[in-house]
């Protein structure tokens, strides 16, 4: 596959720049961060999340885990982690865990991590196990101004703590 019709055509829509960076056969946005030679915290994962209401993604950085306590706050919705069977029906050109950070492209709204900004070169799944895209930092933050962020995630030691004061 490469990038999927539904991204790439988003992202042509949006005059987003961007390049691919092939790798091997990889099951997490931190092993595609691992086969393509790119820092983890470059890697952006998509995690798709639920108010019973309706779907959203949040972007983090790949080697952190949501908090969801703190998105809650910032979207003011009670959210939970959607389950596989309904990611795979939002996200039909994709293969099952290989969704990209772009949740606009899909008709979903975004809620992304400030520590996003902190590197010129970010990058997202392709919608494949064996593709990331290759965006600038400038780019993503156009693709999210009107999106809400803050500090949504942690490295998964961190987790237990921040959640519980």
């Amino acid at each position: 596959m490469s990038v999927t019709a539904t991204l790439d055509s988003y992202l042509h829509n949006k005059s987003c720049d961007y390049d691919t960076v092939p790798h091997s056969f990889s099951s997490t946005a931190s092993e595609s961060a691992l086969m393509a030679a790119v820092p983890m915290k470059q890697v952006i994962k998509a995690v798709v999340l639920h108010d019973n209401n309706h779907y959203m993604l949040a972007a983090v950085p790949a080697m952190n885990k949501v908090m969801l306590p703190q998105i809650e706050q910032i979207t003011g919705c009670h959210t939970e982690l959607a389950k596989e069977a309904e990611i795979e029906r939002i996200f039909g050109d994709c293969e099952l865990g290989a969704v990209p950070a772009i949740g606009q492209a899909y008709g979903l709204d975004v809620i992304w991590d400030d520590s996003l900004c902190e590197d010129d070169d970010l990058y997202i799944e392709a919608g494949d196990h064996r593709n990331l895209i290759h965006i600038k930092r400038e780019q993503f933050q156009e693709l999210m101004k009107n999106n809400p962020h803050g500090h949504i995630s942690c490295a998964p030691e961190e987790l237990y703590d921040l959640t519980h004061y």
